[in-house]
């Protein structure tokens, strides 16, 4: 057997598996802890019914968001967890547009369907700043403030925020849609399951050995690499 490799065409090859097996590695990695944490560790969400406050005649706090890559305004209420409970901001609805909406909820009503009940703190700094309470927008998430704005005092105050959330078109608010809550827990949802990384790790370690049979075919082809007996 006789190889000469290509000094400039190795280096890069190499270079190229390294970052392939990286990245073959990195999502196995995701894979493996996954699927140590179980399906229970990731179902934050349980039955909840919450009983919200008629008496702001649909008044809502709107929060920036993004949701499925389009600017949206979440619309929080006042309501408390079995009508007797504590105090909590639940996510009515969001309405898709970077302009607000200042406009009152229609058929307000009490909640009840899978959700994720947890204390989400104040964010002031950044874009938060930015910020109108005068108006009831936020650009950033802040409790005691928005509640503050209904004219409750409390110091850490939850936030209820459903599995599925409706999003409203701005233009047309009769048309709407369902999707996943992107703002259902603390850290963000992860959507993807173990079994997506697993096959991502197999497609990067895969690509990684193609590229090296393409780099000994390109040698073998030039006249570098033979399997010939030298004599």
């Amino acid at each position: 057997m006789t190889f000469r490799p290509m000094p400039l065409l190795t280096l890069f090859t190499i270079a190229s598996l390294v970052i392939l097996i990286l990245l073959g590695n990195w999502q196995y990695a995701r894979y493996s802890e996954k699927k140590a944490q179980g399906a229970v560790a990731n179902d934050p969400f349980e039955t909840v019914r919450v009983e919200v406050a008629q008496t702001k005649s649909g008044r809502a706090q709107q929060v920036y968001g993004i949701v499925d890559g389009e600017a949206v305004w979440r619309r929080y209420v006042p309501g408390r967890i079995d009508g007797e409970g504590p105090l909590v901001l639940l996510l009515w609805d969001a309405v898709a547009g970077t302009d607000p909406m200042p406009l009152a909820i229609d058929g307000l009503g009490d909640f009840e369907g899978r959700a994720n009940v947890f204390e989400r703190p104040a964010q002031t700094g950044g874009l938060a700043a930015s910020s109108k309470p005068e108006r009831d927008l936020w650009y950033g998430f802040n409790g005691p403030a928005m509640l503050d704005n209904f004219g409750y005092e409390t110091s850490d105050p939850r936030v209820v925020e459903p599995d599925k959330m409706t999003v409203r078109l701005g233009e047309d608010m009769s048309r709407s849609r369902q999707t996943e809550n992107p703002y259902a827990t603390l850290k963000g949802r992860d959507p993807l399951p173990p079994e997506r990384h697993f096959g991502y790790a197999i497609t990067w370690w895969g690509m990684a050995i193609g590229l090296i049979g393409v780099y000994l075919a390109f040698h073998r082809s030039q006249g570098r690499l033979s399997f010939r007996r030298s004599k």
